[in-house]
């Protein structure tokens, strides 16, 4: 039960969260035990060909014999015991093994040459990793290098155009601002389709974190936390072979962050700084003081009776009126970012840590917009015996957001605001105070600069475990994590900025979420003779979830100085410590077998029990299945000098999804309802025991190549998601008390295919190197219960439908197609309704869908879709010794955008501002133009009907990120004490090629299922920065 308890205070107590544990553990590293010997000692430095940077854990052993060392964080060996008839042999995961006689040398250094085999490459799957040969399934990796290039702020936006399958769109372009992600497709109706985050271990809760519930949906991003420079790998497992290990949280996929650890040797100080500016990509096309001051009069020109025209439009003598402002120029600027790194990495044998701290600091593009950020991460591992390795991994954040309420439909919006707010009202009066509410808009830089949006957020993340060896090929492991998060948000909006005199109102919201579980699982691996390989997982799971919020509203402050809580003169909307916990118990395993490497079988399952559920209903099985063949090993293939590698892949399996909030099918009360003056508990949601979870099957077929040597390497994968028993909330009778009740129904399909190309075009000195991906996604809804549709669908939303047979995100409205020119041309004197008017010369032609004279809800259709026909990126790497250029560019083809800030500034309700497209609009008979008459009111609904006037092509072409950098050479830079030296700038957001009319077409509404929808959101911005980055 969901409880309310009435507290007049507003802060939480106090969470004091102390994370101990023995912090030290050995991850990954090489170590041979030395015999005895009487040979001499070799010793030397071991470099990388290209950058020249010492290379840290290469294996240096003495050929024919098992004993060996590893390179220190310096690139230094030193072996004792070298005969001078000995051959030692250097061998780097990713580098070509080079083998050396000795002779009479003392020194060898060697410089390894990068090798163009990447299929030896460890991946992080589901609770361990995995050879990227091995893998059947479907999982694609992001490394640190290409993180590091992006010079981007968030893992999210890292992944956009840079994953095959995973569609990234912004909902916001404002500092620290949310993103939508899609990884195959859209599944669930209400039940959420954002994957799941692992960060070393740990789930992250992003659901409550994403909005404070507060007056405006500000597009929070709960994964900007995340400094990216501590990110070693990302991860994206996509298909239910990989993804079904995660069971119930994994049907929108699982999206692993690795940070990085420490490793074997002396202290590595790595610091790092970079600066840069930031503008708005693109300025819109507005009406100035006198355009508009016309297009006034001719809309009161064009009324069947018009009303006189208000003094104040024509009257430039009124300081309130006098104005010719472009509101653009006043609230955009150039702003500034700067961002500062340092990390200490090190150990020995049996410890091993690695620590970070940054600071980040970032002005928006609007005024006084503005997110800092400072984080700190420890990781550490230590060997307590030969058997026993414990450890840890904490991190803390502390952000600090100075929002602008930029988007939306209300009043407060500001780029709204400024978009379509009159350039006749001056932005100041004579004696220095805003000039503020006008004719239904408001000031939108005192939107900006006087009302107050502030968040501040503190989170922990932490994950403890120990690991211990019972026997060689059976380890045991067991993990303790938790995330905490607090997170407070203060709005205000002065009396300045309404029209009712003395009206101001505030807001407090406080959330602290505490999210802690625990894991243990048993691991074998073990080889059977030469050929078989076997491994086997089997683990526990639980974890809790609880969330607390406060939240109170004011209103009529006795000042607008004035804006904390005890200022208000009226407190309403009062949620104190409500308080909302779910948890989940899981058992899952995996079963995996492999001959040769050549025939790969795998099996996973999770069992997961949520508390979400009726007691019938809680447990789910997820179970998964997947197989590969590697035919490249057939005998008149094997030798082959052009296929280097070749795997099928094939799996299917089931995931699920409970992501439908607390008590939802037990039912809730609310605390402190009145009844004839009686306060007790009502009835607040309608339980359904029989709710169940949503359930994603999928099939994937998979090919990876590899030829000529791996210079190129593909990835391709067809797959087919089909997921039942939708979880939705079915409308009631008002009768039964309530609105709706959440029940399980309906299904939906993604089908698509998958394509990765690398290839390594030149090698040498100077090197080139390509990456390309192209993905193309179909979804549909397959079925929906008869008794919920209307016409044979769903409304969702004002601009959306659910039909069967079509995608989630289509559009849904009357078809423009033109304007009349002439009374004459409304030939069948097609009117307004059954009971309107007849369209006239001026008025929009709408098509008659149905051809009934009459334009109605009978003639509405599909009039687009958000979803693309396909997407993806393409990266180029040149480089040169020490130079390096990298240049991305991300591309959309097909999906179409719902421009809902275009309809409003080509709608003069209000007196609204319009766009330079009203000065080709239609002023007497016989004009020819596509932009209707000017009419106040909309007496024929030539603005109010969602149309596809507004519906616009929304494919383009990103020029995403541009990256120079140049490594000073170690020769130059050693003798100061440094182990590198590099600088570079950076460009992001530098071009868009686009038919769209708003400010970028990489545009969403951030309202869940309703894509594709442009409310004017925070404009994307075009970041240059330069930085450096020093290694001692």
């Amino acid at each position: 039960m969901e409880k309310r308890i009435e507290n007049p205070l507003l802060n939480f107590r106090e969470w004091k969260i102390t994370c101990k544990s023995i912090v030290c553990f050995l991850i990954m590293g090489f170590a041979f035990i030395q015999g005895y010997s009487q040979g001499a000692t070799v010793y030397g430095e071991i470099t990388d060909e290209f950058t020249g940077e010492p290379l840290l854990g290469v294996n240096v052993i003495i050929k024919g014999t098992s004993r060996g060392v590893a390179s220190d964080f310096d690139g230094k060996y030193s072996i004792d015991g070298v005969e001078s008839n000995s051959i030692l042999v250097f061998s780097y995961l990713g580098y070509d093994t080079q083998e050396i006689e000795v002779g009479l040398q003392k020194e060898i250094n060697v410089i390894l040459k990068p090798a163009l085999n990447e299929l030896e490459e460890m991946v992080v799957v589901g609770y361990g990793t995995q050879k990227k040969r091995n893998l059947t399934g479907s999982v694609t990796s992001v490394g640190s290098e290409e993180i590091g290039r992006t010079n981007l702020q968030d893992p999210v936006s890292i992944l956009q155009g840079r994953v095959a399958g995973v569609q990234v769109i912004s909902n916001s372009g404002a500092p620290g601002g949310g993103m939508t992600i899609r990884v195959r497709g859209s599944s669930s109706l209400n039940a959420g389709n954002t994957p799941l985050y692992v960060i070393d271990g740990v789930p992250i809760e992003t659901s409550s974190l994403s909005s404070l519930n507060g007056t405006e949906n500000f597009g929070l991003n709960p994964l900007s936390d995340i400094n990216p420079d501590d990110i070693e790998s990302i991860e994206v497992l996509k298909d239910a072979a990989s993804t079904a290990i995660y069971g119930s949280r994994a049907a929108n996929g699982v999206v692993m962050i690795t940070t990085k650890r420490g490793a074997e040797g002396k202290a590595q100080i790595d610091v790092g700084f970079n600066t840069g500016v930031s503008e708005v990509t693109r300025l819109l096309s507005v009406l100035n003081a006198s355009q508009y001051r016309q297009v006034v009069l001719d809309s009161y020109r064009n009324m069947e009776n018009p009303e006189p025209v208000s003094w104040i439009i024509l009257d430039s003598l009124n300081p309130k009126n006098n104005g010719d402002v472009n509101w653009q120029k006043m609230l955009y600027r150039l702003a500034t970012q700067y961002e500062a790194n340092i990390s200490v990495r090190g150990g020995n044998e049996n410890m091993k840590y690695s620590w970070s701290s940054s600071f980040f600091d970032q002005d928006g593009i609007i005024l006084n917009s503005n997110y800092k950020r400072v984080t700190s991460r420890m990781n550490i591992d230590f060997k307590a015996s030969d058997k026993l390795t414990v450890g840890q991994s904490l991190s803390y954040t502390n952000s600090v957001n100075n929002r602008i309420n930029a988007g939306g439909t209300n009043n407060l919006a500001v780029v709204r605001e400024l978009l379509i707010r009159p350039p006749i009202f001056a932005m100041y009066l004579p004696d220095g105070s805003l000039n503020g509410y006008q004719f239904g808009r408001r000031n939108p830089v005192g939107l900006a600069e006087e009302a107050t949006h502030l968040n501040k957020s503190n989170r922990i993340v932490g994950n403890q475990y120990l690991e211990y060896e019972l026997f060689e090929g059976l380890k045991f492991r067991s993990n303790l994590n938790l995330d905490f998060v607090s997170m407070k948000e203060d709005e205000f909006i002065p009396s300045t900025l309404d029209y009712r005199e003395g009206y101001n109102t505030g807001a407090v919201r406080v959330v602290q979420n505490l999210t802690w579980g625990t894991e243990s699982f048993f691991d074998y691996k073990d080889q059977f003779g030469e050929n078989h390989n076997f491994g086997a997982l089997a683990g526990f799971s639980y974890q809790d979830w609880k969330n607390e919020r406060t939240g109170l509203d004011g209103m009529f402050f006795v000042s607008d100085n004035i804006r904390t809580l005890n200022g208000a003169g009226t407190i309403s909307n009062q949620e104190v410590n409500r308080t909302t916990e779910h948890s989940l118990k899981s058992y899952f395993g995996r079963l995996s077998y492999d001959y040769k490497g050549v025939y790969l079988v795998e099996f996973n399952m999770r069992a997961d029990g949520s508390s979400r559920f009726g007691k019938d209903k809680r447990f789910g099985y997820f179970p998964s299945a997947s197989v590969g063949w590697r035919f490249s090993d057939l005998p008149f293939l094997r030798d082959s000098r052009f296929l280097t590698d070749g795997k099928f892949r094939f799996s299917a399996g089931q995931t699920g999804n409970e992501s439908i909030g607390e008590y939802v099918s037990q039912g809730s009360y609310v605390v402190g309802a009145n009844y004839l003056d009686y306060s007790g508990a009502a009835p607040d949601a309608m339980p359904n025991s029989g709710l169940s979870w949503e359930t994603t099957t999928q099939y994937n077929a998979g090919l990876d190549l590899s030829l000529w040597n791996n210079r190129v390497v593909l990835n391709a994968d067809v797959y087919l998601k089909e997921t039942e028993d939708l979880l939705y909330n079915v409308p009631i009778p008002q009768t039964t008390g309530f609105s709706t009740v959440t029940q399980n129904i309906g299904s939906i399909e993604n089908r698509g295919v998958e394509f990765l190309l690398n290839t390594r075009n030149l090698v040498g000195d100077f090197r080139w190197t390509t990456s390309l991906n192209v993905s193309a996604n179909r979804n549909k809804v397959t079925s929906l219960p008869e008794d919920l549709l209307t016409n044979g669908y769903i409304q969702n939303g004002d601009y959306h439908i659910l039909r069967e047979g079509l995608p989630i995100g289509v559009f849904y409205g009357w078809k423009f197609n033109g304007v009349y020119s002439r009374d004459e041309d409304n030939v069948n004197g097609i009117t307004n309704g059954a009971q309107g008017d007849v369209f006239r010369g001026g008025d929009p032609i709408w098509d008659d869908y149905n051809g009934d004279d009459i334009i109605d809800e009978g003639d509405k259709q599909i009039l687009g879709s958000a979803e693309p026909d396909f997407f993806g990126g393409i990266n180029n790497e040149f480089s040169y010794k020490g130079v390096s250029l990298g240049i991305f560019l991300q591309f959309s083809y097909g999906n179409e955008i719902y421009s809902e800030i275009n309809h409003q500034r080509n709608s003069l309700v209000r007196y609204n501002n319009l766009s330079t497209d009203a000065l080709t609009r239609w002023r007497e008979q016989g004009d020819v133009t596509n932009f209707p008459r000017v009419v106040r009111d909309d007496p024929m609904q030539s603005d109010s009907r969602v149309q596809s006037r507004w519906v616009e092509d929304g494919s383009y072409l990103k020029l995403k990120n541009v990256n120079l950098r140049y490594r000073f050479p170690n020769e130059m830079i050693s003798r100061y004490g440094l182990r590198k030296f590099d600088v570079y700038i950076t460009a992001s957001n530098l071009l868009t090629w686009t038919k769209y009319t708003g400010y970028d077409p990489d545009v969403n509404s951030g309202l869940g299922l309703r894509l594709g929808v442009d409310h004017g959101s925070y404009p994307q911005s075009r970041t240059i920065s330069v930085g450096l980055n020093l290694g001692f």
